[in-house]
């Protein structure tokens, strides 16, 4: 795969992703996403105040994606819905 084209994969994931987790964010959580990896994909997920809980919600959201998923906690910088 060429550059432009992982990159142009790697943008249409972090969408699909986000509107696959637009039903958290409008409970309220508070995150930011991006990706890395090309063909394989990994979704990286910086989330404010996260919990055990909300890791097994995005996780639910998000399986099948077919990307691997990397959920840290946020340090309080970035982009925020």
């Amino acid at each position: 795969m060429d550059q432009e084209l992982s990159g142009r994969h790697m943008a249409a994931m972090c969408l699909a992703a986000d509107n696959l987790l637009r039903q958290l964010a409008s409970e309220g959580m508070d995150y930011r996403i991006t990706a890395s990896g090309g063909t394989a994909t990994t979704l990286h997920l910086t989330v404010r105040d996260l919990t055990p809980e909300i890791s097994e919600r995005i996780v639910r959201c998000l399986r099948g994606i077919g990307a691997e998923l990397d959920i840290v906690p946020d340090a309080g910088e970035g982009r925020r819905r």
